[in-house]
């Protein structure tokens, strides 16, 4: 992934303490951290499996709990 820095906010000894992004950047920024995220919760949810279930049967037991999507 590459992230294009607009520009670099110094202190007053230059060390650096943040950047500036424009909007679009910004926002691959979080779809990546998104994406990362999701990763982690599968491995989560793969590493803790008590049973997973299908779509199918999913969609079956919300439609028994009224639930329709």
């Amino acid at each position: 992934m590459n992230i294009k820095v607009k520009e670099f906010l110094v202190d007053r000894k230059g060390r650096p303490k943040g950047v500036v992004l424009n909007i679009s950047e910004y926002k691959k920024l979080l779809k990546f951290i998104e994406d990362i995220q999701d990763t982690l919760d599968l491995k989560e949810a793969i590493k803790t499996n008590k049973g997973f279930i299908s779509e199918e049967e999913l969609l079956k037991r919300l439609k028994l709990k009224g639930i329709n999507v």
